[in-house]
């Protein structure tokens, strides 16, 4: 008879796509995820990962019980859900996975929401400007602003931001507001060493290309650019909802307004798998939804 316990650590090394992965997401040893799978192909007869020194794969039978095995494991989840965890107070380790600007300027004013309401919930939050490994890292939830492209991870939009143009009053008494698209080639234009995508900003030349700039400074974050900015040391293309503070102050002046072209940066809170996750985790993601208000 087929047991619960090696329906999950099967559809855990389906999604993680190795036995160390998996074992990672479940806190064991790689060993106790071999014998495991091995002892579930015996019971069924069949090969359910191909694997080979280097690589594995699931089989045309894996494939099938996966689909099989993810909706029971769904429907175990609800019950338990219903009738099981909302009884107790949510508890465990929260890592959460933020770019500086995220961290800073959106978790850091809202976080102690969370933790009031949930005070058996230990917080922990990283700061990394990639992806992050989350399996390595062991991050329940990475927010990161701008599209995916990792299919093998699952993703909530809690919103989007736009960028725009900041410059200090320092830096325009002694440099000159620019008026035109045309006049930021004569400016100091900070720019993003990674990705340099991030150095075509939302603007449209006369021409009518897109306006990619040639940075007099680069760093790999858009805080640090801020501070540059802050400092006199050029024009900056940053999101909007990171200079609140400094608007008000009138530390930096916003440029070129009504030359931005309209778009959308999503932002997303990423996670390894929905079966993986949680109560608490879960409940940091309802959270997110509805106390973040990234949208500008």
């Amino acid at each position: 008879m087929l047991k619960l316990d090696e329906l999950k650590v099967f559809i855990t090394t389906a999604e993680a796509g190795s036995f160390v992965g998996a074992a990672d997401l479940l806190g064991v040893a790689p060993s106790v995820v071999s014998k495991t799978i091995k002892s579930l192909e015996t019971k069924l007869n069949t090969t359910l990962f191909n694997r080979t020194t280097r690589s594995m794969a699931i089989t045309s039978e894996g494939e099938w019980l996966l689909a099989q095995a993810s909706k029971t494991m769904e429907t175990l989840d609800a019950v338990t859900a219903r009738f099981i965890d909302k009884r107790g107070e949510p508890q465990g380790r929260l890592t959460i996975d933020a770019a500086s600007p995220i961290a800073t300027h959106a978790l850091a004013p809202v976080i102690s929401r969370f933790a009031e309401r949930y005070p058996k919930v230990e917080i922990a939050i990283e700061s990394n400007e990639t992806i992050a490994d989350l399996i390595a890292g062991r991050v329940d939830i990475a927010i990161r602003i701008g599209a995916l492209t990792d299919s093998s991870l699952k993703a909530i939009r809690i919103g989007h931001t736009e960028r725009a143009l900041y410059a200090s009053p320092d830096y325009l008494r002694r440099f000159g507001e620019p008026y035109t698209t045309a006049d930021l080639k004569r400016h100091r234009c900070l720019g993003f060493t990674r990705p340099r995508s991030l150095n075509t900003w939302p603007l449209q030349s006369d021409t009518g290309s897109p306006v990619t700039i040639e940075p007099h400074m680069t760093a790999n974050s858009g805080e640090i650019l801020k501070q540059l900015a802050l400092y006199g040391n050029g024009i900056a293309c940053i999101s909007r909802f990171t200079v609140r503070r400094e608007l008000q102050q009138t530390a930096l002046i916003p440029l070129l307004i009504d030359q931005i072209l309209p778009h959308a940066i999503p932002i997303h809170a990423v996670f390894y798998s929905e079966r993986s996750l949680g109560r608490h985790v879960r409940l940091f993601l309802d959270f997110l939804a509805e106390t973040l208000e990234f949208t500008v």
